[in-house]
């Protein structure tokens, strides 16, 4: 069993849906651009999500670095220590590749869609469509059929010479397949992308290679708003550096060995995701809620100082210790500066009015 026969469960429920789209809009790729939309919509949540758990993470740097430096030594203790953290802060390591994971029974479930078109958009029965392939080969020859999609050589066939179709399926059912539109702006979405063009007209060649170049730059872009959005340190930096490289290769090349149906989908996608990318930067920044975080943790540092200051000198104050400003003073002065200092603290912490101290107040000769 193949992959895509491992994900043909995901491939009937995305060919559902799309069965019901492509009866309003009469048109495979429109039906495919409302696919795509309606998609990424519903997964809006997941990029939320996704976003919460960049900030998070980079939140975390500080505190992941002072584990590594408390028990580097310790990977077992280092690990439930950071587990620990995690748990505390409510943050997932998957959180931010939660859609990516999801991105790919989509994408293996799109290709069954695309390659079974009469099956999950036309639906014809299953010996209709084994009927319909039969008279496919015996007009195009075995060599003539799609390498992946017998169906799509059945929509070129039908379309070029119906009258065979029409004596072997009824004419209802040919019908239906020269009514279908497997194009999107002109384009059959059943060809592939090729480096060469491989007997293919020119315009046809170039048209199919600008779906794989296309996906390269908006995943470039895609990857280029996160590095710029991200203010996690070193090693978030390098992550994302690596990202910027790796995925639009990946797009290139998914982009290639799926047929041109697939690539625009991921194409529509990656669009999405940078349109999506731009609006979240906008409302929850990580960069800024980073710096945010940052100061927020400075101002809790000096305020963990002074007070650690403020209680080493009541310390010295109870033991009777000079600090530097009463060196040179008198028993006397110095006594008469901690009454002071007392009354002070009373006043503030009862609400009532101060009383200056007075010599008769220190009996200190």
């Amino acid at each position: 069993m193949n992959i895509i026969s491992f994900f043909a469960p995901v491939g009937w429920v995305l060919g559902l849906i799309m069965f019901y789209i492509n009866k309003i809009t009469n048109n495979y790729g429109l039906t495919l651009l409302v696919f795509s939309i309606l998609v990424k919509v519903l997964m809006i949540p997941l990029g939320i999500q996704q976003q919460k758990g960049l900030i998070c993470s980079a939140r975390l740097q500080p505190k992941m670095k002072a584990l590594q430096k408390a028990y580097g030594n310790n990977k077992q203790k280092y690990s439930e220590e950071l587990q620990k953290l995690y748990n505390e802060e409510g943050f997932s390591p998957m959180s931010s590749c939660l859609p990516m994971l999801i991105q790919f029974p989509i994408l293996f479930g799109m290709l069954d869609v695309i390659y079974s078109p009469i099956k999950h958009i036309v639906r014809l029965p299953k010996e209709v469509i084994d009927q319909a392939i039969t008279i496919a080969t015996g007009i195009l020859g075995e060599s003539g059929m799609n390498a992946y999609s017998k169906e799509i050589s059945v929509l070129s066939a039908v379309k070029a010479n119906p009258q065979p179709f029409i004596d072997g399926i009824g004419a209802e059912a040919a019908a239906s397949l020269v009514d279908f539109d497997f194009t999107f702006l002109g384009l059959s979405l059943g060809e592939q992308p090729t480096l060469t063009p491989d007997g293919k007209s020119f315009g046809l060649y170039l048209a199919l290679l600008l779906i794989p170049v296309l996906s390269g730059v908006t995943s470039f872009m895609m990857s280029y708003i996160t590095k710029k959005s991200s203010a996690g340190g070193d090693q978030m930096a390098g992550m994302n550096n690596s990202m910027m490289i790796m995925m639009p290769i990946m797009s290139i090349w998914i982009s290639f060995i799926v047929p041109a149906g697939v690539g625009i989908y991921w194409l529509i996608s990656n669009i999405l995701s940078v349109i999506q990318s731009v609006i979240l930067n906008k409302v929850m920044n990580p960069a800024e809620a980073i710096a945010k975080a940052k100061a927020e943790a400075e101002e809790a540092a000096a305020r963990e100082r002074a007070e650690r200051i403020e209680k080493k000198r009541k310390a010295r104050e109870e033991a009777g210790i000079k600090s530097a400003d009463e060196a040179g003073l008198s028993q006397k002065e110095i006594a008469r500066r901690k009454l002071a200092a007392a009354r002070k603290r009373d006043a503030e912490r009862y609400g009532d009015e101060f009383v200056d101290v007075t010599d008769d107040d220190v009996n200190v000769k």
